[in-house]
């Protein structure tokens, strides 16, 4: 009987072995299961290698102007009829702007009639030998005084569109005289008419930059207006002086605006090119780290790479080896992960 007792015992303490050792080896196995999922959490975020054309540029922003503007005027002083134009019209070269009071202009027709039938009439008498050429001389003066005072007035009685553009102000009301004296912040002019073909935008540089832009250079201008759409222009003008002031330097940037998007006066940026190369491989800053290494991922694992690097700007940069078109790369999360660290892209 006691030592049917002591078999028990042994049994229930072995029993009691096995189970605590069961249960440390599940305790075990969670421990490795859940250093599992810890590796698999390590969320990146990714983007493909682009073949595209790449930059590295100055930035600087400033203001765009027409190229072609013009105050328009009378060459006397007369009153404003009637406008043939209202304000923001476009209109061609030799359009009718304005009427001007005929009043000088039949005058001057009135006068060239006149002396017209003078000349006609002293002409025959000279051929005949009716009168002398002294006598002669002076109605022919007289009358080509007369003709040109009559084509002067006939060309101020309607005012005409000089070159094509836009009517942008209306400096005078119809009614009022126009002087030739007038003063004011226009100086004497009716009208304003602005060619937006073509536009320049006017930047100030600083004298770390001058020697890096020369006329001729590629630039990309940009504004709020059209925030998707690129105009491509060109370095027209470098100054050679700085201003006294600031220091800075003026440039302009010529720009082709046949499409009218790009309004004078309007605030732009714009790239000036200093390099290019096209169809190159291209990937954002952010996935270089350091040593000139990048992360792709392949089949849900980090699989570290070393680039050589080509030319590059704030955003992105040109990858010359070390990954391939359409590989993809890791731009975010990419700092403490390591080669065949399992990883989760994420949005």
């Amino acid at each position: 009987m006691k030592k049917q007792k002591i078999l028990n015992s042994v049994s229930t303490i072995l029993l009691f072995i096995l189970v605590l050792t069961g249960c440390n080896r599940k305790g075990k196995i969670k421990e490795e299961e859940s250093k599992i999922t810890y590796a698999g959490s390590n969320y990146v975020k990714v983007a493909p290698v682009e073949r595209k054309t790449i930059y590295t540029y100055l930035e600087y922003s400033g203001t765009l102007f027409s190229e072609k503007s013009a105050d328009i005027a009378p060459d006397l002083s007369e009153r404003i009829i009637k406008y043939k134009v209202q304000k923001g019209d476009f209109v061609e070269k030799g359009n009718v702007l304005a009427i001007m009071d005929s009043t000088q202009f039949l005058q001057a027709k009135a006068q060239f009639e006149s002396a017209k039938k003078s000349y006609i009439r002293m002409l025959a008498l000279k051929e005949n030998g009716s009168i002398d050429e002294q006598t002669f001389d002076q109605v022919e003066a007289g009358y080509k005084s007369a003709k040109a005072g009559y084509e002067f007035m006939l060309a101020n009685k309607e005012i005409k569109a000089p070159f094509d553009g836009f009517i942008t102000a209306k400096l005078k009301n119809e009614g009022e005289v126009f002087s030739q004296m007038a003063m004011g912040p226009t100086g004497p002019a009716i009208l304003r008419l602005v060619n937006t073909e073509s536009l320049k935008l006017k930047i100030q540089i600083s004298d770390k930059d001058l020697p890096q832009i020369q006329k001729g250079q590629k630039a990309i201008i940009s504004t709020d207006s059209y925030p998707e759409s690129e105009f491509i222009g060109k370095v027209s003008f470098v100054s050679q002086e700085a201003d006294m002031m600031s220091g800075t330097f003026t440039c302009e940037i010529s720009v082709n605006n046949s499409d009218n998007k790009l309004k004078p006066n309007q605030f732009a940026r714009v790239k000036i090119i200093l390099a290019e190369e096209k169809d190159a491989l291209v990937v954002p800053q952010s996935a270089i780290v350091k040593d000139n290494t990048v992360f792709i991922v392949n089949n849900h694992k980090a699989e570290k790479r070393i680039v050589s690097l080509g030319i590059q700007n704030e955003n992105e940069v040109q990858i010359l080896s070390g990954i391939n078109e359409r590989e993809i790369v890791i731009t975010n999360g990419n700092v403490a992960i390591e080669n065949g660290t399992i990883v989760e892209i994420i949005d």
